[in-house]
């Protein structure tokens, strides 16, 4: 439900209840693990949102890409403002593919199944945080202070650019997810780098999905006045933290989120699917 405006003498103004205030520590604490670490944190909003305060699924999920891309954004401006913690070329290289990917996603959501495009989704990023798991148990991190553009200019790469898009304005995630082991592992950018630039895409991508479902009435404005002011000062703090953790220990928490991530896709999509 949207807050209620009431018109009074004075003016108009919107009346509100304090129910989900809960919700701003939940978002503060996501949003600071998902700046430091370079992963979106939608999908752990989606379920909650949907699951636990029962609220309709389509509300869950623009409330949940919405709350994301506050926070990304509050992030990307943070590394931003520490100077020389994102590869803007490499950004720019990717940019325009993940955008064609969100316009297709887009046309995907509305006529192809949403189930199997969550199963599709959710078992590629497992397969991205076992990945990332694998390579942190074997000490392997980007060293480079500017990605290899060549390489992100390859057809592969631009193909999982497309991808994240798809990925993103289909079920809420996969830019950031799938962008910061191509920056560090396929270009050879340093961790923290990769982490940073791809905060700074899904940011970016997130904005035009918002924008959209802003105009389409899809989200929940008291939910998201808690989860927003949670995110903008977890997206501050998040940066801040990276700082003082190892590269291994970002991935590792890159790799145990993302897996959940992916795994509440697969079992909610499989469960629906046999039912």
């Amino acid at each position: 439900m949207l807050p209620r405006c009431i018109s009074g003498n004075s003016g108009v103004y919107s009346e509100m209840t304090f129910d989900y205030w809960y919700i701003f520590l939940v978002a503060m604490v996501v949003a600071t693990l998902c700046n430091a670490s370079g992963f979106s944190g939608s999908v752990l909003f989606q379920p909650f949102f949907n699951f636990i305060l029962g609220i309709p699924i389509a509300q869950s999920v623009a409330t949940g890409i919405a709350t994301e891309t506050i926070g990304m954004t509050s992030g990307a401006v943070s590394y931003w403002r520490m100077g020389n913690k994102i590869d803007i070329k490499a950004v720019k290289k990717v940019f325009l593919y993940v955008y064609a990917g969100i316009a297709a996603g887009i046309f995907l959501f509305v006529f192809l199944p949403k189930i199997w495009l969550r199963l599709v989704v959710g078992c590629s990023i497992f397969s991205i945080a076992s990945y990332q798991l694998y390579f942190a148990y074997l000490g392997k991190f980007g060293v480079n202070d500017k990605a290899d553009l060549d390489i992100l200019k390859s057809t592969k790469c631009r193909v999982r650019s497309f991808f994240a898009g798809v990925s993103s304005a289909s079920t809420g995630t996969g830019v950031a997810e799938i962008h910061q082991p191509m920056f560090e592992h396929d270009a050879g950018l340093s961790t923290k780098k990769s982490n940073a630039s791809a905060i700074l895409i899904e940011a970016l991508g997130n904005w035009f999905i918002t924008l959209l479902n802003i105009k389409l009435g899809n989200i929940n404005y008291e939910i998201l006045i808690f989860s927003a002011s949670g995110v903008l000062i977890g997206g501050q703090l998040g940066p801040i933290l990276s700082n003082y953790i190892s590269d291994r220990v970002l991935k590792i928490i890159f790799g145990f989120s993302v897996m959940i991530i992916g795994l509440v896709y697969i079992f909610t999509s499989l469960g629906k699917l046999i039912t």
